[in-house]
């Protein structure tokens, strides 16, 4: 599965720092229908990659360090250590035990699939993806 709950679950987490601003955890995990546990642990890793800070206090919460539209699915995979490949012989470095990268057809197609995954993951800003219609 390409978009893991944890990515789901951080999508959502963003979503509601985005439209709503700085919340508590709890309030997140209310309002995106989410185990308060589950929240706080994607939010532990968000805050430690940088995407979120926050703010301890009677008034503190969680807020979006950056900016949502220069934020963008793949920033987000990256964040979490979930980086995208189509195949083992995408990874930079791999050494196929079989053929040589530039005389293998399959890792041609897979690295031109591979480009353009990795086009679209970075072809929408999550502004836009919270949007609300």
């Amino acid at each position: 599965m390409l978009l893991t709950r944890e990515m789901d679950y951080a999508l959502r987490i963003l979503r509601a720092l985005y439209l709503d601003g700085q919340l508590s955890a709890a309030a997140i995990a209310e309002k995106e229908h989410m185990p308060k546990a589950v929240t706080l642990k994607i939010l532990k890793r968000l805050h430690a990659a940088g995407l979120v800070g926050s703010h301890r206090g009677p008034s503190g919460g969680y807020l979006i360090r950056r900016s949502c539209e220069e934020l963008y699915l793949r920033d987000l995979f990256l964040a979490l250590g979930d980086p995208v490949f189509v195949n083992r012989c995408q990874r930079p470095g791999y050494r196929c035990e079989n053929r040589r990268p530039d005389s293998c057809g399959v890792c041609r197609e897979l690295s031109r699939i591979q480009r353009a995954l990795d086009g679209e993951l970075r072809k929408t800003p999550l502004s836009a993806m919270f949007q609300e219609l």
